[in-house]
């Protein structure tokens, strides 16, 4: 490196550091947002790196004089923390919040100083994620850490051997993601961790960077348009859920415990903080378990929900890629992953997870019209609490939406089956809603009160069968109560039961009830499916 480089930092020379990556990054921001593709379109990676810098710089705790390397340091990882933005914004702020802590005894910052401090910050952000996956920004940022880990030299030596290692991670990281090799790009928040190193050196060598960076499209902008057509279309029916992001303010704050139930609860977690703040982003299907939890352990802050299918959507227009439009498709409605797997195996364009204790409204099913890209869209909602939600999605709908009151997921399966694409939507509709009436549909739960209906007298916590929705028995057991709600049906030689198991049974349980039926009713045949369902031991189909 050059000999005019400074030999240390003060807390002013930091603090511009910082500043002058941020510049970088923003510089770059729209070509980093183009490359986000994993986990899912997220907000736009490279606005949130951004916005989350800018909130560590503008940090109201920032010396108003010159202050030591240790009290800015300290100063933009909190402002960064109250300002973080989506999964990268919040592993940048724990980053910076690392580097605080190497940096924590110094008045002035020399280059071992920064060597230390980019080892704890790869480790702080490591720690803040519940399951770390490799290929992406983590990765760039051990890399860079670990290529200073026992460099001495100035901070400029530091940080040009730290960039370097940073670009060689980022090349590699298709290597490491099928997601980023299929769709051509490396990863987002990389580009932006190696987007903020440059410019942080270019202030040391005593100029604003310029990005030359490899990617496997040649640059940075290159890159950027690389995201191919065929992963778009591969991603175009996946269901992301809610981006789920707060803060909880409190007193005494476990942010260990809180990032462990955080995990059990939803996916692509980061969650960061210390006793008094604690910052949380998860995707979840319903973002309101994750609130309810935050607000009995202290007072939420910053609420931010965003509906990620729809950033999805916008994603694939920013590449250019429409999908052709169908004359006719079907949203189905499931409750478990077994379900969502025989509907999309069975033709449904689009699945909507819901059911029991968890139905979808009218604006999730409008969003699944709109992303099955069909001109007449049929909805199958699967159960009777969701009828009402799907004719409210039909009329809300730009589309031409169509309704066949499937009232349990049997009845669905029979509507689906029905289907053909080769025949119009009136033909369709006519002949799926005509198969509702082809099966008998049970249903095996758990009483949760005791009480008495259609006759049938009902303690709290036995097994109860419906047919057709209507109460027909109380046993101990489920499997019990399966063979009383097959025996309702008076089921004749050559009739088909299909158990679809729930996620509280497992498949051999499942086998020997199927045997059980087979063994008690002569001449009829069983079937066993895994539904995953939450609540409901079994789902039944008679015909």
């Amino acid at each position: 490196m050059a000999s005019s480089t400074p030999l240390t930092l003060s807390g002013t020379a930091f603090q511009e550091l910082v500043a002058a990556g941020t510049r970088c990054l923003e510089a770059n921001v729209d070509a980093i947002n183009a490359l986000n593709v994993f986990p899912v379109p997220d907000g736009d990676t490279g606005v949130n790196m951004l916005l989350t810098l800018k909130s560590a710089n503008d940090s109201p705790e920032l010396p108003q004089g010159p202050g030591t390397v240790a009290e800015v340091s300290h100063a933009l990882a909190r402002g960064a923390l109250l300002g973080a933005r989506g999964n990268s914004g919040v592993i940048l702020s724990q980053f910076l919040k690392g580097i605080s802590v190497g940096l924590a005894d110094c008045d002035d910052c020399d280059g071992a100083d920064l060597s230390a401090a980019l080892g704890a910050a790869s480790r702080a952000s490591y720690q803040a994620v519940g399951k770390p996956v490799e290929g992406t920004m983590l990765t760039v940022m051990r890399a860079a850490a670990e290529a200073v880990e026992s460099l001495s030299g100035t901070p400029a030596d530091v940080l040009g051997a730290a960039l370097e290692a940073a670009e060689e991670a980022l090349a590699h990281t298709p290597e490491q993601l099928p997601i980023l090799k299929e769709a051509g790009v490396v990863d987002a928040g990389g580009q932006g961790v190696v987007a903020f190193l440059a410019g942080a050196l270019g202030f040391l060598l005593g100029s604003e960077a310029t990005l030359t960076i490899a990617t496997p499209a040649g640059g940075l902008s290159e890159a950027a348009a690389g995201v191919t057509h065929e992963f778009l279309e591969h991603t175009e029916d996946e269901l992301y859920g809610y981006c789920t992001q707060f803060i909880i303010q409190g007193d005494g704050l476990d942010v260990d415990a809180v990032r462990e139930r955080v995990v059990a609860m939803a996916g692509s977690t980061v969650v960061v903080g210390d006793d008094r703040t604690v910052r949380i982003h998860a995707h979840a299907e319903d973002p309101g378990p994750l609130l309810s939890m935050g607000a009995a352990i202290g007072a939420l802050d910053q609420i931010n929900i965003q509906n990620m299918d729809e950033q999805h959507t916008q994603f694939m227009a920013r590449h250019g890629y429409t999908a052709d439009m169908q004359a006719l498709a079907v949203v189905a409605v499931a409750p478990g992953d077994g379900f969502e797997r025989l509907f999309k195996d069975l033709g449904a364009g689009a699945v909507v997870r819901g059911g029991q204790t968890m139905n979808p409204s009218a604006a999730e099913l409008v969003a699944a019209v709109k992303r099955v890209k069909a001109e007449h869209v049929v909805i199958l909602p699967n159960n009777a609490n969701i009828v009402m939600a799907a004719n409210q999605a039909a009329e809300l709908s730009e589309r031409t939406v169509s309704v066949v009151p499937s009232r349990t997921v049997p009845h669905g399966i029979a509507a689906l089956l029905a289907f053909n694409p080769d025949l119009d939507a009136e033909a369709n509709v006519e002949a799926m809603t005509a198969a509702l009436d082809t099966i008998r549909a049970g249903e095996v739960t758990t009483a949760v009160r005791s009480t008495t209906i259609d006759g049938v007298s009902v303690e709290k916590g036995q097994a109860i069968g419906l047919l057709d929705g209507r109460l027909v028995a109380a046993t101990a057991t489920p499997d019990q109560a399966v063979l009383a709600v097959v025996e309702g049906t008076a089921p004749a030689d050559g009739s088909l039961v299909t158990l679809y198991y729930g996620a509280d049974v497992d498949a051999d349980t499942a086998a020997a009830a199927a045997d059980a039926i087979a063994e008690r009713f002569k001449g009829v045949e069983t079937e066993v499916v895994e539904g995953g369902q939450l609540h409901y031991h079994y789902l039944v189909s008679i015909e």
